[in-house]
């Protein structure tokens, strides 16, 4: 799809959308000044195919969509996908009240801070080591109508959400906790992204894409790490229906999607690298015969990533140490197994985080354990590893 054509398109969907009648329309509703561009001007883009040389008609658009420019330069299904998202997202903004609206603060009640109850009970519930402590006090906040969705609870439940998320206890989120916030909160982007990973991590995929796909962000690197976390969320999906019998065609798709990722402005973000690393090690093991993923570098894959795992401030430390340990593994490093049952012991991070982990590697060695090859033999021995870890912590 060139240029002009995914203007066509997007001007196609704001009319659909009802938020302009022609398409003349669209100079307004951007803000380009008639003598930038004119309605003349506009249906020659429209109407022929071809590149617009126009680049500050383009930075208009690609500013007020919060897009970059691979908005005119991806592939057809990524590139319309990426246009419908913004259109939505402008729609929901246009749906929100303006600064003039009522302001009706003075008639309903406030959200109120958590009480020092509330706080000494977080406190103790963040300090709780195993799940079972961890359900016991959720039935006590049961009990004692702490979940109830009330003003006087709001901020109790937000923070309990966040909790529970790091303990991993996703079903209490999605039943106890995430029904009974306000609008205000549970519309949160950080509450967003709390609950599509808790869906992911349920396996409910659909839920997870569903919120994952309107949560455009500001920051590059959100927008690459939510679009990295939607498509993990296909790829998951797409694994678990493959009856264990996985598709070259429909792999190597998978893995251009990947790599369109994390080349956005050249920052590499390390988290759609090992994503990436983990296909194209899976392809090339499943298919080595096959040129498009035997061609890639796949040290190339790691040595652009580092840079993102020294600087990286949008993850958990355990993620970024974790992903440095899977590049290595993956890359057929020795002694990476050792480094990690030091840093378990050192460390000992949560339970919840160490399993996501291991649906990570059980996914890809799941697919690759019967070509006996030794990468698939030291992944085997290192889920052991971490699946021992999770149920010692366990029981203490």
């Amino acid at each position: 799809m060139r240029d002009t054509r995914v203007l066509g398109h997007l001007i196609k969907e704001l009319k659909n959308k009802g938020l302009i009648h022609y398409d003349k329309d669209f100079l307004d509703y951007v803000g380009i000044p008639k003598k930038e561009v004119t309605a003349k001007q506009l249906s020659g883009f429209i109407k022929r195919e071809g590149d617009i040389h126009n680049k500050l008609f383009l930075k208009n658009i690609e500013s007020f969509f919060e897009l970059d420019e691979t908005m005119w330069t991806s592939n057809n299904a990524r590139q319309i996908n990426m246009i419908d998202i913004a259109v939505k997202h402008k729609l929901y903004l246009q749906s929100l009240p303006k600064e003039d609206a009522l302001d009706i603060s003075s008639i309903i009640p406030v959200e109120l801070p958590c009480t020092k109850n509330q706080m000494r009970l977080l406190d103790t519930f963040s300090k709780t080591t195993t799940q079972r402590e961890s359900e016991t006090m959720i039935d006590e906040f049961l009990s004692e109508e702490l979940l109830k969705k009330t003003v006087e609870n709001q901020y109790f439940l937000v923070k309990l959400l966040g909790l529970a998320y790091k303990k991993g206890l996703y079903a209490i989120i999605l039943e106890f906790i995430a029904p009974n916030l306000y609008k205000k909160h549970s519309d949160n982007v950080e509450i967003q992204k709390y609950l599509a990973h808790t869906y992911g991590s349920l396996k409910k995929y659909d839920e997870a894409q569903q919120i994952l796909s309107i949560l455009i962000d500001h920051s590059t690197i959100e927008n690459i790490n939510l679009r990295t976390a939607a498509l993990s969320n296909h790829k998951r999906e797409m694994f678990e229906n493959e009856n264990n019998l996985i598709k070259a065609d429909k792999l190597y798709v998978l893995i251009q999607g990947y790599q369109e990722l994390h080349a956005i402005n050249g920052i590499y973000s390390y988290y759609t690298g090992i994503n990436l690393l983990y296909m194209v090690v899976l392809g090339q093991t499943l298919f080595p015969a096959d040129s498009r993923y035997t061609s890639i570098d796949t040290k190339e894959i790691y040595e652009r990533s580092k840079p993102s795992l020294q600087e990286d401030n949008t993850h958990n430390d355990y993620y970024i140490k974790m992903s440095g340990f899977e590049f290595q593994l993956l890359l057929g490093r020795e002694g990476v197994l050792e480094k990690i049952e030091s840093y378990l012991d050192d460390v000992k991070p949560h339970v919840s985080l160490v399993e996501r982990t291991l649906r990570q590697m059980q996914l890809f060695i799941d697919k690759t354990k019967k070509s006996h090859l030794p990468i698939a033999v030291i992944f085997e021995k290192t889920i052991d590893t971490l699946a021992s870890y999770c149920k010692f912590s366990k029981k203490t």
